[in-house]
C-alpha cells in the first residue's frame, strides 16, 4: 500500500474537523466487514466476516459469518455475544469494544483530547480515496489498544479501514464495504433473539 503526501493535502486538524462534523451528522450505518487478526508472537492470523450495523447513540451490533456465525450485540453500555452453534450466550459490561468503531459518530469527536493524532497521508482503500490517521493515547488515557489506524474515506469522511494494535503488538484491521449511512433500520435490529434452550455462561 503506498501513501502519498498530496499537495494541498489537508492538515490533520482539518480531517479532524470534518470528521467531527460527519460525525454529529450519523444516525446509522450500516456495512459489510473483512475483518483481519495477526497474533505476532504466534505468527498467525485469523480471518473473520459479516455485516455491522450502528445506531446513535450507543448501539452496535456485528453478525459474524465466519469463521463460526455469531452475534456481538452492544447496547445500554452492555454487551451481549451469541454463538448458535453452540448455543452459548455471554454477557457483560461493553468496555474497549466502542473503540471497534472509533471515529463514527459521537466517537469522532474530540479525538485530538484523547490521543495524539498525525496525518500520516493519502492512501486508496478499494477505488476509494483516504486520509490516514494514526491515534496514540495520550498519557492517562490508555486503553485496550495502544494505537490506533483510521483510513478516512475523503469525500464522505467516515472511516472504511480501522488498525487497532494492542500492547503485546498483535492488531486487528478491519475493512467497511458497501457503506450505507443514515438509512432506516429494522426496529429490531438492535433485538438479540435466542432459543429457550440457550445456555448463558455465568
Amino acid at each position: 500500500m503506498l501513501l502519498l503526501a498530496v499537495p494541498g493535502a489537508p492538515a490533520a486538524q482539518d480531517v479532524l474537523a470534518a470528521l467531527e462534523k460527519a460525525g454529529r451528522e450519523l444516525k446509522t450505518m450500516q456495512a459489510d466487514f473483512q475483518q483481519t487478526k495477526v497474533i505476532t508472537l504466534l505468527d498467525e492470523q485469523e480471518a473473520a466476516a459479516g455485516r455491522v450495523l450502528l445506531q446513535v447513540p450507543g448501539r452496535l451490533r456485528w453478525d459474524y459469518t465466519r469463521p463460526q456465525p455469531s452475534v456481538l450485540l452492544i447496547k445500554d453500555g452492555r454487551f451481549s455475544r451469541y454463538f448458535p452453534g453452540s448455543k452459548q450466550l455471554f454477557r457483560g459490561m461493553a468496555k474497549g469494544e466502542a473503540d471497534l468503531l472509533v471515529g463514527f459518530g459521537p466517537g469522532a469527536a474530540q479525538l485530538d483530547e484523547k490521543y495524539e493524532v498525525t496525518l500520516i497521508g493519502d492512501e486508496a482503500v478499494g477505488e476509494l480515496r483516504t486520509h490516514v490517521l494514526d491515534l496514540r493515547p495520550r498519557a492517562g488515557r490508555e486503553g485496550l489498544f495502544a494505537s490506533i489506524r483510521l483510513w478516512v474515506d475523503a469525500r464522505r469522511y467516515v472511516p472504511v479501514q480501522t488498525r487497532l494494535t494492542e500492547p503485546t503488538g498483535d492488531h486487528t484491521t478491519i475493512r467497511f464495504e458497501h457503506v450505507r449511512l443514515n438509512e432506516r433500520l429494522a426496529r429490531d435490529a438492535f433485538e438479540l433473539k435466542v432459543p429457550a434452550d440457550t445456555v448463558e455462561a455465568p
